[in-house]
């Protein structure tokens, strides 16, 4: 084997192997470009999932706000109500009551109405007095 031989045959082996090693960075390239495509996938979903659970949080803090609120507005009007002038205002309201120097002026009909809403609460429909004749 001459000279000229061994340098062709260092020249092939050249080719071959910088074949072979252009495919395996080409291959090792590829593998990257999809690693990183999953990567890049991957933490927008996550970005995607935080920023949604951000808003649900926003909003739920509105709504526990808006209870609280709430809240604040029934504790006042339970204490208003436990208050002896709710009572007085509502046993006048309701009974007809006034207070010592107040004189309560009625309609002339208002017994009345009052004698005939109870006589009618107190009337028994026609099915229940057949339920009762007959059970």
């Amino acid at each position: 084997m001459g000279c000229r031989e061994r340098f062709f045959l260092f020249m092939a082996y050249n080719n071959t192997r910088s074949v072979h090693m252009s495919t395996v960075s080409k291959a090792l390239k590829l593998i990257l470009l999809f690693f990183l495509i999953f990567v890049i996938v991957s933490l927008l979903q996550n970005t995607i999932r935080l920023v949604e659970k951000g808003l649900v949080v926003r909003k739920e803090q509105q709504s526990l706000e808006k209870l609280r609120e709430k809240n604040q507005q029934l504790r006042a009007q339970f204490d208003y109500v436990k208050t002896s002038d709710f009572l007085e205002q509502e046993a006048r309201n309701s009974l007809g009551l006034t207070k010592d120097e107040s004189v309560l002026i009625l309609p002339a009909d208002f017994l009345f109405r009052e004698k005939a809403k109870k006589e009618s609460n107190n009337q028994v429909t026609p099915w229940r007095q057949w339920w009762e004749l007959f059970f």
